[in-house]
């Protein structure tokens, strides 16, 4: 096949709508994980609920109850403790069954805390069951799997490493103070 410069032209494949609805969905499905480990992370209640159906169950091991509740119990812990927490997602897997979805993602949590104590970090999985409706994704059921922990001294604080922090620098802060929430990209 001759191209319009008169070189090789690549043959194009017809589009497969099946593949390219799987892709969307399971993007939909990472964008729901990211979304709660913002919420987490910059601590927004009202976003980390966003990506849980109403009746939806979460087992954390410290909690195990209503999803929207481990949200609030979550939330309140945060307030009280004033930690900084860093949710790093890593290899997902998602499988796709109509509306079901079981989605296993590695992560690896990161929490400082702000008097300088001891970094504590858990590396585990979350087993989601995933459902949706109306073409939206959520989780119906999360269970938390606990592969591994650890807790580091402090080497310093933000300001001390790297040789300082600017006082220009952006800084992560919680909900609506954090700079992702200034609009301007």
């Amino acid at each position: 096949m001759t191209g319009p410069s008169g070189g090789t032209a690549l043959s194009v494949p017809a589009v497969d709508a099946a593949a390219i609805a799987e892709l969307m969905a399971k993007q939909k499905l990472y964008e729901n994980l990211a979304l709660y480990c913002r919420g987490q992370d910059r601590k927004d209640l009202e976003l980390v609920k966003s990506t849980f159906w109403p009746e939806a169950t979460d087992d954390h091991g410290m909690f195990v109850g209503p999803a929207h509740e481990f949200c609030q119990w979550a939330y309140e812990n945060q307030k009280t403790t004033r930690h900084r927490s860093h949710h790093y997602i890593t290899n997902v897997l998602i499988e796709l069954d109509g509306d079901l979805a079981q989605r296993e993602s590695a992560v690896v949590y990161v929490m400082v805390r702000p008097d300088g104590g001891p970094t504590d970090v858990m590396g585990g999985r979350y087993r989601d069951l995933c459902e949706r409706r109306d073409g939206e994704w959520k989780v119906l059921r999360r269970v938390v799997i606990f592969d591994h922990v650890a807790q580091f001294a402090s080497q310093g604080q933000l300001g001390d490493v790297f040789g300082g922090i600017p006082a220009t620098a952006r800084v992560g802060d919680v909900h609506p103070k954090d700079p992702i929430y200034d609009g301007a990209w």
